[in-house]
């Protein structure tokens, strides 16, 4: 875990039965703690990056008064996703089935860690972006063929902040 100095990010396994049942209880916690959670669906993101990027973006947006969403944890996901309709951003979020996830926590809380433990499991960063995702990122953010074999895939993650980075300049 990388911890920012207001925020963290952690990366987790959820088995999500019901997702308005799991955002119940990350409301809770969010409430009880005077935090805000961002769940990123990990699958549809390049690494740890792409999320440090999207909830950076986000808090900005939210300092400078030029949110699209309504609150943070949309923003961010809107940043995630590189769009500006939320109904397409949610797919960046939770999803029902076992899932793995970016968890952000701002501001940071340990406390808040452990409560997540209780029904996430968190677990190591990936240590790189899967081959068997290269092909839903390029769809995802319209990375071309010719852009991997120009940076290739290791830098992947560089091509999808960029595109993500674009959602300012739609604003």
């Amino acid at each position: 875990m990388k911890e920012q100095a207001d925020w963290s990010l952690k990366m987790a396994k959820v088995q999500v039965e019901s997702v308005p049942e799991v955002l119940r209880k990350i409301r809770e916690i969010s409430r009880s703690h005077c935090i805000r959670i961002v769940c990123m669906n990990a699958t549809m993101m390049a690494g740890r990056s792409h999320a440090e990027e999207a909830i950076r973006q986000a808090l900005l947006a939210e300092k400078e008064g030029t949110m699209t969403a309504r609150s943070l944890e949309m923003e961010v996901l809107l940043y995630a996703s590189g769009q500006r309709q939320t109904s397409l951003a949610m797919n960046f979020g939770l999803h029902e089935g076992e899932m793995t996830t970016w968890i952000g926590l701002i501001p940071h809380s340990g406390e808040v860690w452990g409560e997540l433990a209780e029904f996430m499991t968190i677990i190591n960063d990936e240590e790189e972006i899967p081959p068997d995702r290269i092909l839903l990122l390029q769809e995802l953010f319209g990375i071309t063929d010719k852009e991997i074999e120009t940076v290739g895939t290791r830098r992947i993650n560089e091509l999808v902040i960029e595109r993500t980075a674009l959602l300012n300049v739609l604003k």
